[in-house]
């Protein structure tokens, strides 16, 4: 059952969360460098290391047993998603995910700056120009059982999750994604592994990844008798075994789960690693509470040490004693329209979709709906951050300029307030949902909707899904969303390649409405900047290429980005959360009082 500390009443809700960190490369432990967190980035793009050939870490002597304090740290969630340990098969919290599974590849902040790391790979490669990842699997690193993990766990792991049969069964969008270009994996080596694509693919180290932090790849696995059985899965499910920093000893479905310390975790010094990250205390407890209102309150009881929660309840969590820290970089408005390259459609002109930008004042959204720039910064595009590679200060949100916007959609032809001789636009459906991420979600589209009526004289239709629903009608029924809004939360990312691929390359190629356009000149841009991911000066065609993009204006989103607030209470003496993570991330950084 749930903590016997939390008394407060809670109800049961589903709701699945996909983070694409640093690319990495290289015959060992090469990693690709991220500036160390400022206040506010300006200027030129932050230089990124190029990928190059380095030695794997050199095991050094363990140091002296740390100090692990006895106490139980207690996280309260909105929801735990389907709450499944196979993530191939639905869609489940990050809490879940980030403490239970074990990865190939891993982050660390070194030297200030967050890069990527050898996991349970302790090296990788890229060759056959991109489109070959060899993986290196690491000795002595162990699963949750205490049994050692082994390359045929690894191809077990990938074949299940990426090969091309797991289109089939997978409900994960990297999955799926790279499912459809997968020519073979294989074990090339006695600890080695390599997945083969058919087209270059070379940010998969990465996005199937840790560092990708929403992604359900990369997370490693006990192998099965076969790839995908029912009854297999469910034996899984029933007693999961990961390789993460933390076992499940305790589990009470959509109530809570206990994680106790792994000590065999295997990011640690004794496997020459320069960060111990296993917890410095016994145990990590989830509890699944869906009112905000109650996680608040139970942190200031003492009931909870750490919760998610918006500026609305920011005040209660204070006048408490407990105090606000906040994930930095970790959350954007993902607003795309589809089916553009559909003639009949207005939004297959690129300056209607300009319009659509320059009409909404996202100062309002800022003060009005999200708390002020604390809580929103006015920097970034889409899923691109000051830490993103790639960035540069032009990738921010468009600035409000309504009369601009009104004489771009007199130009397309289309009548306005300024303009009543012009055609009719037609009515402009929003599909939006209820969300954790941000609770200001279906409130923002409204105000997105109530700017383009004032402005540009379109009526705006508003849908609001459950959001498990909204996922599942994408993925199945994309085409009913053509000439239509998504209006969305999502994650920022270190490394935006792969989900890039996925909505501006592979979407495009893929299914009959799947995508936003048919421009080849716009696919040939993204597939050469993407293909020449780890090459010298690969950061600036990246930058170059989300310039274009966002000059296309598929993405109608406010822009900026939204800096997560937690609730913290008095028993968490110091905790340092990596930025662009939504979830509460860097447990190993948590000290108890």
């Amino acid at each position: 059952m749930a903590s016997d500390r939390l008394r407060t009443p809670r109800a049961i809700i589903l709701t699945p969360l996909i983070l694409l960190l640093v690319f990495a490369v290289a015959c060992g432990a090469a990693a690709t460098a991220i500036p160390a967190p400022t206040a506010k980035p300006t200027g030129a793009p932050a230089p990124v290391t190029a990928p190059q050939a380095t030695a794997a870490p050199t095991p050094v002597a363990p140091p002296a047993a740390p100090t692990v304090n006895p106490g139980k740290v207690t996280i309260l969630v909105a929801g735990f998603g389907a709450e499944r340990f196979d993530t191939n098969y639905a869609s489940t919290n990050k809490e879940i995910r980030k403490n239970f599974h074990g990865h190939l590849t891993s982050m660390d902040v070194v030297d200030g700056r967050l890069v990527i790391v050898p996991g349970i790979a302790s090296k990788w490669e890229i060759s056959n120009g991109g489109r070959t990842t060899t993986y290196t699997i690491r000795k002595g690193a162990k699963f949750h059982d205490g049994t050692e993990i082994t390359a045929e766990d690894v191809l077990w792991t990938l074949q299940h999750g990426i090969g091309s049969q797991a289109r089939g069964y997978s409900k994960s969008s990297p999955g799926i994604l790279y499912s459809t270009i997968m020519d073979r994996i294989e074990l090339t080596g006695p600890d080695q592994v390599s997945v083969t694509t058919k087209i270059p693919a070379p940010e998969m180290a990465v996005y199937i990844s840790e560092n990708e932090g929403g992604a359900t790849q990369g997370q490693v696995l006990p192998k099965r008798a076969v790839l995908h059985d029912e009854k297999d899965a469910e034996a899984f499910e029933a007693k999961p075994i990961g390789a993460g920093p933390g076992k499940v000893v305790k589990r009470v479905s959509r109530q809570s789960i206990t994680f106790e310390r792994f000590d065999d975790f295997y990011f640690q010094p004794k496997n020459g690693f320069a960060t111990d990250k296993r917890y410095k205390f016994k145990e990590l407890e989830l509890v699944q509470i869906p009112e905000e209102s109650t996680r608040a309150a139970a942190i200031r009881s003492g009931d909870g040490d750490i919760a998610t929660i918006s500026v609305a309840t920011r005040k209660l969590v204070e006048s408490g004693g407990s105090r606000i820290i906040f994930g930095q970089e970790s959350v954007f408005f993902e607003a795309h329209i589809w089916g553009c390259w559909k003639p009949q459609f207005p939004c297959s002109d690129k300056r209607v979709r300009q319009a659509l930008n320059y009409a909404f004042d996202k100062k309002v959204l800022q003060e009005r709906l999200m708390g002020g720039p604390e809580v929103m910064d006015m920097q970034g595009w889409w899923a691109i951050t000051p830490s993103t590679i790639g960035y540069s200060p032009e990738l921010a949100p468009w600035p409000f300029d309504p009369n601009r916007a009104r004489q771009l959609m007199a130009e397309a032809g289309y009548k306005t307030p300024t303009n009543p001789g012009g055609k009719d636009f037609g009515k402009l459906v929003i599909n939006t949902n209820p969300d954790e991420l941000i609770v200001a979600l279906v409130d923002s589209a409204q105000l997105a909707a109530d700017f383009w009526k004032r402005e540009l004289g379109i009526e705006a239709e508003l849908k609001t899904w459950d959001k498990s629903a909204l996922t599942g009608a994408r993925a199945v029924a994309f085409e009913q969303f053509d000439g239509q809004i998504t209006w969305l939360g999502n994650n920022t990312r270190l490394d935006a390649a792969g989900v890039t691929r996925n909505y501006y390359l592979n979407l495009q190629k893929g299914g009959p409405s799947a995508r936003q356009h048919a421009d080849p000149e716009l696919l040939a841009l993204v597939e050469k900047s993407l293909n020449g991911i780890g090459q010298p000066g690969f950061e600036k065609d990246l930058n170059s290429m989300y310039r274009r993009l966002r000059d296309e204006a598929y993405d109608v989103a406010p822009g900026g980005y939204i800096n997560a607030p937690f609730a913290v209470g008095p028993r968490i003496k110091t905790w340092q959360p990596y930025r662009v993570a939504e979830y509460a991330s860097a447990m190993h950084t948590i000290v108890l009082k």
